[in-house]
């Protein structure tokens, strides 16, 4: 009405301005208003999760303020696992569907340092990868538009929560942020890695050797790779895990020792001893228990399966003849050449 009112009167009305004084004070009034009921929606959506989850806790919190919620699908080591997250302002909630309407919870993850990005590979284009200081994993969403909406609510998400922080510490600036966002990813040790799907290796990583039922896969706690027991035969004590001995691989327990040697003398040491380390590594590569190790020309070594400078990559079913079996392999073209993978997390093309 104030509205329509201002509209009919002249600007040198003597009522114009105090018109638009009162249009001004009850457009203030009713956005106070507005934002009074969306806290009150926002406290019952809370309240709602927090009912949900089984056991106590205490997920209504000062200034907390829930986005988004949705299930996606989470990538474990082999198979894909429904998960129920809930992402809020400064934090991501991840739990299993337990019975009708209830959550079991698994993790809240801060926004703090947590990374959210696309994987390169054509192939998994529905999937994000999320890391963070405490847990990182692969999720998959049911399409690429979904996929596309979770990150857009994670990107905004983070960075609204990155400014937040530097809004409440003025000596701090955005470039020094970004700074710190880039830097949050080099050390080793001191964020937990994705762990690369066991369905994704057929060797290991480092000596290339091929997986069996004996031969197992072990996955690095520092990279995240898969490697074989005589190349993972170390532990070292890794930030992430408030320096608790675990599983590495012989490329991240020399750079993590190099890494310590290079720092204060008070910086903890590996668990293992080299000299026993080393003993023990040899005794394993010598074990010959249904380990298979193909000769590769040097040129495929060179070729990695990621999808770096390729033009296309993706699965496809091969056979060689009619009398032999389909083979599920990852083609990648590069540089106007077909490289022939096992899988599409492997050192070295078959050819």
């Amino acid at each position: 009405l104030i509205i329509d009112y201002l509209k009919n009167l002249v600007e040198d009305s003597v009522d114009y301005k105090d018109t638009q004084a009162a249009l001004t004070i009850v457009k203030e009034v009713a956005n106070h208003a507005n934002d009074i009921m969306k806290q009150g929606d926002n406290f019952q959506k809370l309240m709602q999760i927090q009912y949900s989850l089984s056991g106590h806790h205490e997920i209504v919190q000062p200034g907390r303020v829930f986005l988004k919620e949705g299930i996606l699908m989470k990538l474990s080591r082999k198979v894909m696992q429904p998960r129920m997250f809930f992402l809020f302002n400064d934090a991501l909630l991840y739990t299993t569907p337990v019975q009708s309407g209830m959550y079991k919870l698994n993790n809240m993850l801060s926004l703090a340092g947590m990374k959210v990005s696309k994987p390169s590979q054509e192939a998994f284009q529905n999937e994000l990868n999320i890391e963070s200081i405490e847990r990182s994993f692969i999720l998959s969403a049911s399409s690429a538009t979904e996929r596309d909406e979770w990150l857009e609510a994670f990107s905004k998400a983070i960075d609204e929560h990155t400014k937040k922080k530097i809004t409440f510490n003025p000596s701090r600036s955005l470039e020094e942020a970004d700074l710190e966002k880039e830097e949050a990813d080099a050390p080793l040790g001191s964020k937990a890695p994705i762990w690369i799907p066991d369905t994704r290796a057929t060797m290991c990583f480092i000596c290339t050797c091929e997986f069996t039922l004996t031969w197992r896969r072990h996955h690095c706690r520092a990279c995240g790779k898969i490697v074989c027991q005589a190349c993972s035969s170390n532990k070292y004590c890794l930030e992430y895990l408030k320096n608790q001995p675990a599983r590495v691989c012989d490329h991240c327990f020399r750079e993590l020792q190099k890494r310590d040697n290079q720092a204060s003398p008070k910086t903890l040491t590996p668990v293992n001893h080299k000299s026993t380390t080393s003993a023990l590594t040899s005794v394993l590569h010598s074990i010959p228990s249904g380990r298979k190790q193909k000769k590769i020309p040097a040129a495929l070594k060179e070729v990695s399966a990621n999808t770096e400078d390729s033009s296309m990559s993706g699965y496809l079913y091969r056979s060689k003849s009619s009398k032999k079996q389909w083979k599920h392999l990852w083609f990648v073209i590069k540089n106007k050449v077909l490289y022939t993978y096992a899988a599409s997390q492997v050192r070295m093309s078959l050819q």
